[in-house]
């Protein structure tokens, strides 16, 4: 059971999730160190689920904009199998746009591979690059980090956050968000009953560790020749690689010609 100290009657926890997860963006959570954020990230998740089935026979607009199922939701957070634990920017993107699906990304541990310290590396920028692909995918995302003025300040833009929860303790939290006339104080916050590992460090890497698979053949000799792999490896001739490349050059050009 959670409590919310409303300053409105009218915005039940499951109304203030409706509204915060109605439009594609990002939701920030921060706080100090084992305060639940990760916990709390996993129970919204849940409860963004329970929304949705509860009002499925329904024609609410912002519930047909809410997650349908457990098989939408991916996470860098190991849940033993509960959610696909996706942990790179390449598997995000190809999972964001595998369907059209609305889909709910949880990223664990951002101000350990967001800092704004490291604003200009590689994988801060490809991170940001992928903001504009999850609100084109009709997509939402939680971040959690420990100390949210570490992250790359661009994720801080209303374009893209729609609200920042801040965790005080274990069982209290705070929203502010403009999507809301005030903040809101949350307590008795009950725990998720999503399996996971608090004390393991959620992974997240550039490009997938390990083999990578594609069901188009083609498109699996062109992503081991990307990273590093010649043609004689492939056991291609280089105009047979050549066309296998012009050709998925102008099926990616058309593709975004007619998007």
């Amino acid at each position: 059971m959670m409590q919310t100290l409303q300053y409105e009657p009218k915005y039940t926890w499951q109304t203030i999730l409706r509204v915060l997860f109605n439009v594609p963006g990002i939701v920030l959570i921060g706080g100090a160190g084992k305060s639940g954020k990760t916990d709390f990230a996993l129970k919204i998740s849940e409860d963004l689920l329970k929304t949705s089935a509860s009002n499925r026979n329904q024609t609410d607009h912002l519930d047909s904009m809410l997650i349908q199922s457990k098989d939408n939701i991916a996470t860098n957070i190991d849940t033993f199998g509960h959610y696909a634990q996706i942990s790179d920017l390449v598997s995000i993107k190809q999972w964001l746009y595998a369907n059209d699906h609305r889909k709910l990304y949880i990223f664990d541990e951002a101000t350990e591979y967001l800092t704004n310290k490291r604003v200009m590396s590689s994988q801060n920028v490809g991170f940001m690059k992928l903001l504009p692909q999850v609100t084109k995918a009709h997509a939402r995302m939680i971040v959690i980090g420990h100390n949210l003025l570490r992250v790359d300040k661009d994720l801080l833009d209303e374009a893209w956050c729609k609200g920042v929860f801040i965790k005080t303790d274990l069982k209290n939290a705070q929203l502010i968000s403009n999507l809301f006339p005030k903040p809101f104080d949350f307590q008795k916050i009950a725990r998720t009953t999503i399996k996971f590992d608090p004390y393991a460090i959620a992974p997240f890497t550039e490009r997938p560790v390990g083999q990578v698979y594609f069901k188009d053949e083609d498109l699996q000799l062109l992503w081991r020749w990307a990273n590093g792999t010649n043609y004689k490896e492939l056991g291609l001739k280089p105009m047979q690689l050549h066309r296998k490349l012009q050709k998925y050059i102008l099926q990616t050009l058309e593709n975004k010609l007619n998007s």
